[in-house]
Formats: structure tokens, sequence, C-alpha cells
């Protein structure tokens, strides 16, 4: 028998994570928003450590979002060749 420790925790999303801890590692559940209680969301470490740091790292990309690139542009070496395009 182990030992369960519990810890939560909410993202800049807004998203509510669960944190279980054991004697082998640290598995991490999503609450279900339309549904009572929470899911295992496929992440499981090796510490509560790593699970924080995880979760760390979705919130930074949520504080410095990428931007999206929206030029249509084909690069000058699309073909390996710099200068060559579509017909040439």
């Amino acid at each position: 028998m182990t030992n369960e420790m519990t810890y939560n925790r909410t993202t800049l999303n807004g998203t509510q994570w669960e944190i279980v801890a054991d004697n082998f590692g640290a598995a991490l559940y999503m609450h279900n928003f339309g549904k009572d209680g929470y899911h295992f969301s496929g992440y499981y470490f090796k510490s509560v450590e790593e699970a924080n740091a995880h979760l760390d790292a979705i919130d930074e990309k949520i504080r410095n979002p990428r931007p999206i690139s929206t030029r249509n542009e084909i690069p000058a070496d699309y073909y390996g060749v710099p200068g060559r395009y579509y017909g040439d």
C-alpha cells in the first residue's frame, strides 16, 4: 500500500490540475469541466517537482505566446536551390 498525497493547482488558462503523488511518482489529473471530477491527463512524473515544472512550462507558454506567422511566401530555397520556384 502506498501513501498518496494530492496537490491542486490552476494554470493561467484556467485549467484545474490535481497532482496525485505516491511512492512511485506523481500523476497529473485534469478537471472535467462538463462532468464532476478529474481524469488522467496522460502525464506521469518521477516526482512532484517534475510535475510542477511541467505546469510551470505551460504557464510560461501562456505568458509568452509565440507570434503566428501569416506569411504565405515560398522560401527562396524551396527546392533546395536558391531562386528556384514553381514552374522553373
